[in-house]
């Protein structure tokens, strides 16, 4: 286990974030991502039952717009601006469902008319979407009808959809079924989401807005599981900011707030979406940095260096001490000494007692 320790005074200046531009989609997740295992086995239910009902060999749903707590959802990138989409599909003797994007044209046609259902006889003769993907396809599709899914808030969540590869007609009791179906299933994604807010809520911290000690521990022991499966390092940083105390006492405790929720914007700005930031306690933060070895938690700890130096700080400048430790494939460790390194330095730095380091 390599351990390093990192300390840098600040000088307010500006900050400058750069928004990195999307391609025009990025790649589906894979389907049998275990973050959304509870998803699929509520749509294929809700799938299975809506073909049944209605007598159809295939059903989707489809994700528009919204979030409905999906970990992994694909997105589409048009003129700037970035919208969920995913479809779920059921075919004839298939288990589960087949998570994929095809064809959407015809889901934002039904989303246009909520709680109403949309029935297209025959697509290869209707005048907007004969030319369409799924009219043209593997599999052609003739029939579609499909009720568009709301949630209490008013947010269009997508489409429950049921096809055939025949011309047809649902009955006045397959459409009732249908429309209440989708009902049951707008209530149970809106439970599902409500349970997801109040879950991150219990794992966020209310000041700053990012992860709370609760949520390091939590995911600092699925990378450590990670390293230890897949063979690859791991660092962890720790920062806090010097002479808190007396800043809080000369400038008052809501300043002292706002300078941590300051710094919490700053420490994230120059990580990578696969690192975990989180209040640690007190003024004290914590970066969790999977696959990063040594030189990688000290570009970052540079990259922290040069977003804090940009920033622009009130009252006055400030100071943090800043530690990190790694623990490669071969070290003998277990996560606790690795959070205990990285303090450690972090501590030895602040009192001065490892000058050595730079």
């Amino acid at each position: 286990m390599t351990i390093r320790d990192l300390h840098t005074r600040h000088k307010p200046g500006s900050l400058s974030l750069q928004r990195a531009t999307s391609g025009s989609r990025i790649a589906p997740a894979p389907v049998d991502s275990s973050a959304d295992a509870w998803l699929e086995p509520t749509l294929a239910d809700f799938i299975s039952l809506a073909t049944s009902l209605c007598d159809m060999p295939m059903g989707m749903i489809s994700q528009l717009h919204a979030d409905i707590g999906l970990h992994h959802p694909v997105i589409s990138v048009v003129n700037g601006q970035g919208d969920l989409r995913n479809q779920w599909w059921r075919f004839p003797g298939q288990n589960g469902v087949a998570r994929t994007i095809v064809d959407f044209a015809l889901c934002q046609y039904a989303a246009t008319r909520p709680r109403e259902l949309t029935e297209l006889t025959d697509l290869q003769a209707h005048p907007r979407f004969a030319a369409s993907a799924l009219a043209n396809g593997n599999p052609r599709v003739r029939f579609y009808a499909a009720v568009s899914l709301v949630s209490s808030n008013g947010d269009v969540l997508g489409t429950l959809c049921v096809m055939d590869t025949q011309p047809r007609m649902l009955s006045a009791t397959q459409r009732d079924a249908l429309l209440k179906l989708g009902r049951q299933l707008e209530a149970q994604l809106d439970s599902r989401r409500t349970m997801q807010k109040l879950e991150q809520q219990t794992l966020t911290d209310a000041l700053t807005g990012i992860g709370n000690r609760r949520s390091f521990d939590l995911r600092l022991r699925e990378e450590w599981t990670r390293h230890l499966r897949n063979a690859q390092p791991l660092s962890l940083l720790m920062v806090d900011v010097d002479y808190f105390k007396q800043y809080n006492d000369t400038y008052g405790h809501p300043a002292g707030d706002a300078l941590l929720s300051r710094l919490a914007g700053v420490l994230r700005s120059p990580l990578r979406a696969s690192d975990f930031l989180a209040r640690y306690g007190g003024d004290e933060f914590a970066l969790i940095l999977p696959n990063s070895d040594e030189l990688g938690a000290h570009h970052v700890a540079e990259r922290i260096k040069q977003a804090v130096a940009r920033a622009k700080w009130p009252h006055t400048d400030i100071e943090i001490s800043l530690g990190a430790a790694t623990v490669t494939p071969s070290a003998m460790c277990d996560f606790s000494a690795l959070l205990q390194a990285a303090d450690q330095a972090m501590y030895q730095r602040k009192h001065g007692r490892n000058p050595g380091h730079a």
